[in-house]
C-alpha cells in the first residue's frame, strides 16, 4: 500500500482579501463542489489545503492513488477517491456532479522516462480533461508550465503546450490555465537540476524576481482564488508566472 501524503492545512494563513472572496463567492454561488487530480503531488496539495481552509466548497474529492492524511479545518468535507485515468467512463461518472476541477497532476521525464511522462501529462491528463467537460464541468483549472508551446522541439514544452491547446479545444464555460516558472518548495524527491537550482535561484531573481520561479503555494492561491472572481462565460484564460506573482503581491 501507498504511503500516505500529509497536508496540514492549520498552519495555513489567507489573508483578509482571500477570505473575502472566498465568502462572496459563497453566496453568490452556494452549494459548489470541486475535485482535485494531482492532488499529492507539491502543487495540488496546496491547492487542496487552500480549497479546504477557505470553506468555499461544500465539497472537495481528491482523485488520487495515495492515501492522505489532512489535518485542519474542514476535514470533513475531504473525499478521497481511487483513480483510474484510463477507464475515461469511470471518470464521468466520478466526474458527475462537481462544479470546479483544479488538474495538477503530472511526473516528469527523468523519473519515468519519455514514454511514462507523455502517457501521464499528456494522456491521462487529457483523459480527465474530456471526462470533466462530460460531466458538464463549469470551471476547469490547468497547471501548465511557463514556455508552454505546442511546436517546441522539446518534449516537455511541447506536452504542456499540446495539453493546453486540447483544453482550450474543449470549450469549457470556463478554463484556466497557469503557467509556472520553476516551482519552489521542498520536495519529496528532489532532482538534480532542482537542488543546483536552490543555489542558482536567488541569483536569478535578482534579475528576473517575476518570471523564473514562483512558490507552490502562490500557484495554488492564484488558482483557488481566481475561481471565486465572477467573469462572464465562456471565457479561457492564461496567466503567466508573472501574473500570478503580481497579483499575489497586491492580494496580500
Amino acid at each position: 500500500m501507498a504511503s500516505a501524503v500529509k497536508i496540514i492545512g492549520d498552519k495555513l494563513a489567507l489573508s483578509d482579501a482571500f477570505r473575502k472572496a472566498a465568502l462572496e463567492f459563497k453566496e453568490r454561488a452556494p452549494g459548489k463542489s470541486a475535485l482535485v487530480l494531482g492532488g499529492t503531488g507539491e502543487v495540488g496539495r496546496e491547492v487542496v489545503k487552500h480549497l479546504l481552509v477557505s470553506d468555499a466548497f461544500d465539497r472537495v474529492t481528491v482523485f488520487t492513488r495515495r492515501p492522505i492524511e489532512y489535518t485542519g479545518v474542514n476535514a470533513d468535507k475531504l473525499v478521497q477517491k481511487p483513480v483510474d485515468f484510463e477507464n475515461t467512463e469511470q471518470l464521468e461518472r466520478d466526474f458527475s456532479g462537481h462544479t470546479h476541477a483544479f488538474s495538477c497532476l503530472g511526473t516528469t521525464r527523468a523519473k519515468n522516462g519519455s514514454e511514462a511522462f507523455y502517457k501521464v501529462d499528456h494522456d491521462y491528463v487529457l483523459n480527465a480533461a474530456n471526462a470533466c467537460r462530460k460531466a458538464s464541468v463549469e470551471h476547469y483549472s490547468i497547471c501548465s508550465s511557463s514556455g508552454a508551446d505546442k511546436n517546441s522541439r522539446f518534449l516537455y514544452i511541447r506536452t504542456k503546450g499540446e495539453v493546453d491547446a486540447e483544453v482550450q479545444a474543449l470549450e469549457f464555460p470556463r478554463a484556466s490555465i497557469f503557467r509556472p516558472a520553476m516551482l519552489e518548495c521542498d520536495r519529496e524527491e528532489a532532482r538534480l537540476v532542482e537542488r543546483i537550482s536552490m543555489y542558482v535561484l536567488p541569483v536569478l531573481k535578482l534579475f528576473a524576481p517575476r518570471s523564473v520561479a514562483i512558490p507552490t503555494s502562490t500557484v495554488a492561491w492564484a488558482m483557488v482564488s481566481n475561481a471565486f472572481a465572477p467573469v462572464e462565460t465562456p471565457v479561457s484564460e492564461i496567466f503567466s508566472n508573472a501574473d500570478m506573482i503580481e497579483v499575489f503581491k497586491k492580494s496580500n
